[in-house]
């Protein structure tokens, strides 16, 4: 009997040094895939240097590396166009037009069909840690190659990086067609002044065939911040299709008019990323606030999601901590906070709190405050009738702007 003890004791042991050993090697994390429920190990994906970061976690499933597909996309700098109606998805990105559709095993590269091997096949994971919420994830190797990038997995640290070479956002530049900076003969009598009358001009020498001329916005005399508002997606880019086939970009441009009419009123200077239905890359729109050197920068979008159930309203911000553009800026958090209050004030509508997306290109690349709003579920029925209310969308309005006026008076 003790031996049968000892060897009971012994083989325990071993389990929790293996068990020790695996939880060392990553986590895991229990889904629902088509009802069948499986206990998966996440893994880590880095994307031009960028962690993908989610509460939606990456898992490897079937020799597959899945991943939720707006936090990928959004660090590529990719335009995604999510159909509810169909359940299916189009990713573009420069030259690539990409194709998908949940559970079908059927993709379309730039027009091309194509066939995943059924292990790939774009799904809907049911995360059942995180309130039963449904996710859209995709086969991370399949869908980054075929947009441009090349992936590496690190098998013992259970990671991905993907890659495409990509570089931070473009600076504004004027092309000299390889003629010097500066003329040899400049036909001036002091070509490198600037009369003191006139605002303060930076040109930096970046080599013999181009120069960089940072665009300035004179601050308001009274005093106000330079705010501007970005509509999210447009032209090419619809954004999110609601359940009434509506698009994304219209709820948000015609929000963004509202706040912009509201600012003004009390004195703000505004610069919008966008007054019309065009398409304007994410780089460029933190380009446009970078350049102005606005005090404050705030993005309106509408959600969606893989299901009828999400619903809600949330504000995303960039941390200091993990964006070193922001850190003379300050916490991220306060501009988000305000924001997020003010719009629940206005609205009543439910909180999905603030969340720290610190891989979202325009609120990475932007050195001020900044902030993004998510006014609600397009894939959410009932919320979807809200939104498309003109009553809605000026309580969005004026919830937005409370929030900015609220984070003036505090902090600015």
């Amino acid at each position: 009997m003790k031996r049968l003890f000892k060897t009971l004791a012994l083989s325990m042991a071993m389990m929790m040094s293996l068990s020790s050993y695996a939880m060392a090697k990553g986590s895991n994390v229990q889904i629902k895939v088509k009802g069948a429920r499986k206990n998966v190990a996440t893994a880590n994906v880095v994307v031009n240097g960028y962690n993908l970061k989610s509460r939606y976690a990456p898992y490897v499933d079937g020799n597959r590396t899945f991943v939720p597909i707006r936090e990928l996309t959004e660090l590529m700098g990719a335009d995604v166009q999510w159909d509810q109606g169909t359940k299916s998805v189009r990713i573009r990105l420069r030259n690539q037009d990409v194709k998908l559709k949940i559970n079908s095993s059927v993709v379309y590269v730039n027009n091309k069909k194509m066939q995943m091997d059924k292990q790939s096949t774009p799904r809907l994971t049911q995360y059942v840690r995180q309130n039963g919420d449904y996710k859209t994830m995709v086969p991370l190797r399949f869908l980054s190659e075929n947009l441009g990038f090349n992936v590496q997995w690190n098998n013992a640290a259970r990671q991905a990086s993907v890659s495409n070479g990509s570089v931070q956002a473009p600076q504004k530049r004027v092309n000299q067609n390889n003629k010097p900076a500066v003329p040899p003969k400049p036909q001036v009598k002091k070509p490198n002044t600037v009369p003191a009358n006139k605002p303060s001009v930076a040109v930096q020498d970046k080599g013999s065939n181009q120069i960089e001329v940072p665009r300035r916005v004179e601050k308001p005399k009274n005093g106000k911040p330079t705010v501007v508002i970005d509509p999210g997606h447009g032209g090419k880019d619809s954004g999110a299709i609601g359940v009434d086939r509506s698009m994304e970009k219209t709820w948000a441009l015609k929000t963004a008019q509202r706040v912009e009419g509201l600012l003004r009123q009390q004195g703000y200077q505004v610069i919008m990323t966008r007054t019309r239905d065009e398409y304007i890359q994410l780089a460029e729109r933190a380009r446009i606030a970078n350049d102005a050197n606005a005090d404050i920068f705030l993005s309106i979008h509408f959600n969606s999601g893989g299901s009828e159930k999400p619903r809600g309203v949330e504000v995303l911000y960039a941390s200091e901590n993990n964006v070193s553009l922001k850190k003379q800026a300050g916490d991220q958090r306060r501009l988000a906070n305000e924001v997020l209050k003010s719009v629940l004030k206005e609205t009543g509508m439910s909180s999905r709190g603030i969340k720290n997306r610190p891989e979202l290109a325009v609120l990475r690349l932007t050195k001020m405050n900044a902030a993004l709003v998510e006014g609600g579920f397009m894939s959410n029925p009932d919320e979807m009738d809200i939104i498309k209310s003109d009553a809605y969308l000026d309580k969005l309005a004026r919830g937005i702007v409370n929030g900015i006026v609220n984070f003036d008076q505090k902090y600015l």
